[in-house]
């Protein structure tokens, strides 16, 4: 009985095998060009034209592939109006005060005491982050918030 189906089975395969390559052959072959029938005494005549048989093929399912096409420029968006910062506080009120000013010869320290502690700055040197000393006179010490102008950190009254 085992050798009964395995012989159909090979039998089926090989039958499924020769149909595989008859399909093969049938698609890869060229078409046959068409048979025109004239009367006999249109011989001298030159037949039309063979019209454009229309292709086997399958066309491409998602379209035919196109050349790149050059970028876009970027669209020139203007910048939305961004609303009004919050005022900044104090820097009085960030804690910080002015204890004293030293001068000597062309180098300028302005001593500020903090909750945190006392230091000793110069130009260009931050009170904290975003907080830089911008310059050191006589009324107090200058400080520029994040780029923004300078405020002063005057003595207190």
């Amino acid at each position: 009985m085992r050798l009964i189906a395995a012989l159909l089975n090979l039998m089926a395969l090989a039958l499924a095998a020769q149909a595989g390559h008859g399909l093969w052959q049938e698609l890869t072959r060229p078409p046959a060009a068409p048979v025109q029938m004239t009367a006999a005494g249109d011989s001298g005549a030159v037949p039309p034209a063979p019209a454009r048989q229309a292709s086997r093929r399958w066309p491409a399912l998602f379209g035919e592939k196109q050349p790149p096409r050059p970028p876009e420029p970027p669209k020139q968006t203007e910048a939305e109006p961004q609303p009004p910062r919050a005022p900044k506080p104090p820097i009085d009120s960030l804690g910080y005060h002015l204890k004293g000013v030293v001068q000597a010869g062309n180098a300028t320290w302005a001593m500020v005491s903090h909750p945190s502690g006392e230091q000793l700055l110069r130009v260009g040197d931050d009170l904290r982050e975003g907080i830089t000393v911008a310059r050191i006179d006589r009324a107090g010490i200058w400080v520029s918030r994040e780029g923004d102008a300078p405020e002063l950190l005057a003595f207190p009254e």
